[in-house]
């Protein structure tokens, strides 16, 4: 039945192929309507304290959410100061600049008689600080070309940092030498250079649909715009290789394509099948998350694996009937190792040994994975010179934002005095700390009663000298919150840091969630393939152990990395590299129906080598090539686990797995094999 479903619809070519082209068509057309975004804020759930408190100050603050950032001036005094601000004022793009003579006059006080609490923030080591608000979005050309001015009005003596960091064009760049790389490891490890151009076809189409028909999410995160490509590439190519394998087999039994081609369709679908959904069960597991960032990397991933499934399916073998001379006229060799001298270490005995080995780096992985230190922001990146220059003279500026009612001025007051008792505090900023508690609110000027109240709230600047990030910078936005809530029933602390701490508290939670759905997702994926419970068990204690050895590296290695990107590992990696397993697994099966196990492990050993080998190298180059393009800290170590797990689970399914099949044949076939 299913056969004769696949040799018609490859009858019906012409018309799978306009269908296919009209979808491209359109996807690409509606592609540069979906936003890429990078809003973390987003992606928090609604009951976020972070994220309802940035919905106050954008539907009765949208002043105070400027992009704003820091310039530095060096080597000047005072006077020249003052005229390098007005220059600063004047250029296109710049809203605001704040300096020590906004808060006293520097006409008639010498500046080493400012008050302390002002003069640190501004003014320290003959070095200025201004404080800089642009009028519109850090990654506009008219912010950009205001930051280029300030940098050459300025050139040696000082420059603009501390500003958000927009990753988009280098993301664009690193996805695409991603690209250019893996199609050179497809045209170099296949044996026709237009299968090649096939298979980059295939693929392509798939991947332009992806992308256009993430059109139903409306905006996708730069974290999956970035991903999602370079990865949904390189985890299907092995579909193609193997159909293409299994389409030179059957053409060499029956030269005739109308019987090869569907043959060859029927061969391979019941392996490309089980890799593809043990890769959908994978990214679809990340979709449980609350945080939804990872969540919609995870269902773009899934459709994408779908949808190269579908053109492996259906698309391929037509293109490959219609350039059949064409393939045939540009074979050539193909330069893979094939390790041929493993094949005589593929026994019992050796077996024993590996499993026992195996079960010891399983447990001292799963160890020290667990004792990793992790981050919880994604998108850090390194301070530039400039920017460290700032820190390590003024501190660190981070500006947090409580929000509570503004009927209460009594209270406000109680509470304002309360923060200042708070450890690391550069300054704590209110109405009462502007103006003198007690002036009816109609005489303050209505710019300044903006920053700081509206109908129904009001708002308190906090600054504290900690990083973005810190488990001190965790207990002060906790206090803060405990302190607030002691004096208002509702309150909402909100900010960068902020979001970072509410993104903790939801991805821990996840982690739990999305292992165990991957894994019974997986596994039931793998039983229904196979029939037998111990081939998912071994399976997955193989992926699941190079998945630990994979993280327990950063442990000995004495770096943090994302949390994030641990969870999205844990999918991926199980996901995209089981396919190995699952490769090897069922060629084990075939060669048993005619060979004893030791001979059957040898030769699905030797027959596997060519599409794990090819999908090995091309999830390597697309991890490692985001890695070295990147600057957002999540995806550069979201490269490197990519690129070292592919690595890790290649070896062992290729060098452990068959060892295991041998071990444990007796449990894994069926009678038929025997």
């Amino acid at each position: 039945m299913v056969l004769r479903v696949l040799t018609y619809l490859n009858k019906k070519g012409k018309y799978i192929l306009i269908v296919f082209a009209v979808l491209l068509v359109i996807s690409l057309l509606v592609f540069p309507l979906v936003e890429i975004t990078d809003e973390r804020i987003d992606y928090l759930p609604d009951s976020s304290e972070a994220k309802q408190g940035l919905l106050i100050l954008n539907t009765e603050f949208s002043d105070v959410l400027m992009t704003s950032g820091k310039v530095l001036i060096m080597n000047k005094d005072v006077t020249e100061i003052l005229e390098i601000k007005e220059e600063i004022k004047k250029i296109p793009g710049v809203l605001t600049v704040v300096w020590i003579d906004d808060f006293v006059d520097l006409s008639t006080i010498p500046i080493e008689y400012v008050p302390l609490n002002i003069l640190d923030n501004y003014y320290k080591d003959n070095k200025a600080l201004f404080d800089i608000t642009f009028a519109d979005e850090i990654d506009s050309n008219v912010t950009k070309n205001a930051i280029k001015a300030i940098d050459e009005l300025l050139q040696d003596d000082g420059g603009v940092g501390l500003t958000p960091r927009s990753v988009v064009g280098i993301a664009s760049l690193a996805v695409i030498v991603a690209l250019v790389i893996v199609i050179l490891i497809i045209v170099i490890f296949t044996d026709s250079f237009i299968v090649s151009l096939l298979i980059l076809i295939t693929l392509g189409v798939a991947i332009g649909i992806n992308l256009g028909t993430n059109i139903i999410f409306g905006k996708i995160s730069d974290i999956t715009f970035i991903a999602s490509s370079v990865i949904q590439l390189a985890v299907s190519i092995d579909y193609c290789l193997v159909f293409m394998k299994k389409f030179k087999e059957a053409r060499s039994i029956n030269v005739d394509l109308d019987i090869a081609i569907p043959q060859a369709m029927y061969q391979s679908l019941k392996t490309i099948l089980a890799s593809s959904l043990t890769t959908i069960a994978g990214f679809l597991a990340i979709g449980v998350m609350k945080y939804r960032i990872g969540a919609e990397l995870g269902l773009v991933l899934a459709k994408g694996v779908t949808l190269s499934l579908i053109c492996v399916v259906l698309l391929l073998p037509i293109l490959v009937r219609l350039c059949i001379k064409w393939i045939d006229k540009t074979t050539h060799r193909v330069i893979i190792p094939h390790f041929k001298f493993y094949q005589r270490w593929i026994n019992q005995r050796v077996g024993i040994g590996v499993l026992v080995v195996l079960l010891i780096i399983t447990g001292f992985s799963f160890y020290f994975q667990n004792q990793n230190k992790y981050t919880y922001s994604e998108n850090q990146v390194e301070y530039t010179k400039l920017e460290k220059e700032i820190v390590d003279t003024f501190g660190e500026f981070n500006q947090l934002i409580l929000i509570i009612p503004n009927n209460q001025p009594e209270k406000e007051l109680e509470l304002v005095q309360r923060l200042q008792t708070l450890d690391y505090l550069q300054s704590v900023t209110s109405l009462y700390t502007v103006i003198s508690y007690g002036t009816p609110l109609d005489m303050v000027p209505p710019h300044v009663k903006a920053q700081f109240l509206s109908e129904s709230h009001a708002l308190i600047y906090v600054t504290f000298d900690v990083p973005k990030e810190s488990e001190r910078t965790f207990d002060t936005i906790s206090n803060i919150r405990t302190i607030s809530k002691e004096y208002f029933d509702t309150s909402y602390l909100t900010g960068e840091s902020v979001i970072i701490y509410d993104s903790k508290l939801v991805i821990e939670k996840d982690y739990l969630y999305v292992l165990i759905a991957s894994v019974i997702a997986i596994g039931l994926i793998v039983f229904l393939t196979f029939r037998k419970l111990v081939t998912p068990l071994l399976l997955l204690l193989v992926i699941e152990t190079a998945i630990w050895v994979n993280m327990a590296i950063p442990y000995f290695q004495n770096i943090e990395f994302a949390f994030l990107g641990y969870i999205l590992i844990s999918s991926i990696q199980l996901g995209a590299t089981i396919d190995y397993a699952i490769i090897m697994t069922d060629n084990y099966l075939k060669e048993r129906l005619d060979n004893s196990p030791i001979v059957a492990a040898q030769k699905a050993f030797m027959s596997s080598i060519e599409a794990i080998f090819v999908s090995i190298l091309a999830l390597i180059i697309a991890g490692f090539s985001l890695t070295a393009m990147m600057e957002m800290d999540l995806i550069k170590q979201l490269g490197i686990l990519i690129g070292r797990g592919t690595i890790i689970s290649g070896l062992f399914s290729l060098f452990i797995l068959p060892q295991l099949l041998v071990l444990f044949d007796k449990l894994i076939i069926s009678k038929k094999h025997n």
